[in-house]
């Protein structure tokens, strides 16, 4: 019987393998900084993170980009960091992360509160020409989305996300 629970355990261990050297070898052919003009820390982050919410990297590093440049400090009124994380609004998820609201502006951590909301949003419509507008906090975004009539904003996010895909599978 030790045996067979033996067994069982190492077929379990080597069955999780695979997916750890995939992910291993998933982040270490990030493309360069060079060829997306990323910050390859940045980029690992969409990696690590993307992964963890089931989101796109390459829509994180989209969205981040076109909120802030990857400036890990930009503030917009209560928007604040790589994401443009609306501080007020999503404060609670900040601190359920174990955060405080001084770290708004971490990278990592902005990018991370930014992909929890995201995942929300996917949950709730699906539809990520929806979703995207919701997050930008387009009026009538559902509406929009529904019809495909996608604001700039959105198109431009889509566009660039397809692009860094592109990129990455070369």
């Amino acid at each position: 019987m030790k045996r067979i629970v033996e067994g069982v355990i190492l077929v379990m261990v080597l069955s999780m393998a695979p997916s750890v050297t995939a992910q291993a070898n998933s982040l270490s052919t990030i493309p360069t900084e060079e060829e997306t003009g990323i910050p390859d820390e940045i980029y690992q982050y969409a990696e690590i993170i993307g992964s963890e919410f089931d989101i796109c990297p390459e829509l994180l590093l989209a969205l981040a980009e076109r909120e802030s440049r990857f400036q890990a400090d930009a503030e917009n009124g209560p928007c604040k960091g790589l994401m443009q994380v609306n501080a007020s609004t999503h404060k609670q998820r900040f601190i359920d992360a174990g955060w405080t609201s001084s770290e708004w502006t971490d990278p990592y951590k902005n990018m991370y509160v930014g992909a929890d909301y995201l995942h929300d949003l996917f949950e709730q419509y699906e539809d990520v020409g929806i979703v995207l507008g919701v997050y930008h906090g387009e009026r009538n975004a559902v509406q929009k989305g529904q019809s495909g009539n996608l604001s700039q904003y959105v198109t431009k996010i889509l566009e660039r996300s397809e692009e860094l895909e592109r990129i990455a599978n070369k």
